[in-house]
């Protein structure tokens, strides 16, 4: 593959990033604030077979590909603004367990209703076939880039 297609792929991912902020009407949470809440409902989500069905901060950092201190910034503002809660872990007081509040999940399922009309509209002008090939290139992208990825953290 060519360099220039690498940088273009590359701008590429970083403008569909950029998007994410500009789909939902802005209000008290930053754009930043809102993937913590993502990355929490994600987390939990994956979580939901186990016995404990919430996330840690180190698993929220590490679903966002940030740090801990800004992550931990992030979550308690997010708790003192009510979206999140923080709780103690039963046999470890020092793990912070982290799920969403009522106002939490009334602010993310807003966020996925705006997401979801606005990528309904562009969907419906790609075509059903376009779109259908465009999410098999991502999953099978996604998947190469988790394997490099892991190959990295080995």
């Amino acid at each position: 593959m060519k360099q220039e297609d690498i940088k273009k792929m590359m701008y590429m991912a970083h403008k569909l990033k950029l998007f994410h902020s500009r789909i939902w009407e802005k209000g008290e949470l930053t754009n930043a604030e809102s993937v913590v809440l993502i990355a929490i409902a994600d987390r939990s989500r994956l979580k939901s077979g186990e016995a404990e069905n919430s996330a840690s901060t180190s698993d929220v950092a590490r679903h966002m590909g940030a740090t801990l201190p800004a992550t931990s910034r992030m979550i308690r503002n997010l708790a003192i603004k009510g979206y999140v809660r923080q709780v103690p872990g039963e046999h470890d007081r020092r793990l912070t367990r982290l799920s969403l509040t009522d106002k939490g999940n009334e602010v993310l399922q807003k966020m996925y209703q705006q997401k979801n009309e606005m990528m309904q509209k562009v969907f419906d002008r790609f075509g059903e076939e376009k779109t259908k090939q465009l999410i098999e290139m991502m999953e099978e992208l996604t998947g190469l880039l988790e394997k490099e990825a892991a190959k990295k953290d080995d």
